[in-house]
């Protein structure tokens, strides 16, 4: 199964400091649920970012900046 919310913390972020694995496994699962939340956001965010800007592009060259930018 690939399902990102099925993942561990250490497999979400694998440099933790070494503290973070004497929390408790709830805290570690909590932590995780807030990781993966950010990673949304932060992925929403960069999305509508990115389609912001293509505002900023002239009409006529909007379809070859989005061929070249893979969205």
């Amino acid at each position: 199964m690939n399902d990102p919310s099925s993942k561990t913390l250490p497999e979400l972020v694998p440099d933790l400091p070494a503290g973070i694995a004497t929390l408790p496994a709830a805290d570690q699962e909590r932590l995780a649920r807030m990781v993966l939340q950010a990673r949304k956001t932060q992925g929403r965010e960069l999305k509508d970012a990115a389609g912001s800007l293509l505002d900023l592009v002239p009409g006529f060259l909007r379809g070859a900046v989005k061929k070249a930018a893979g969205a």
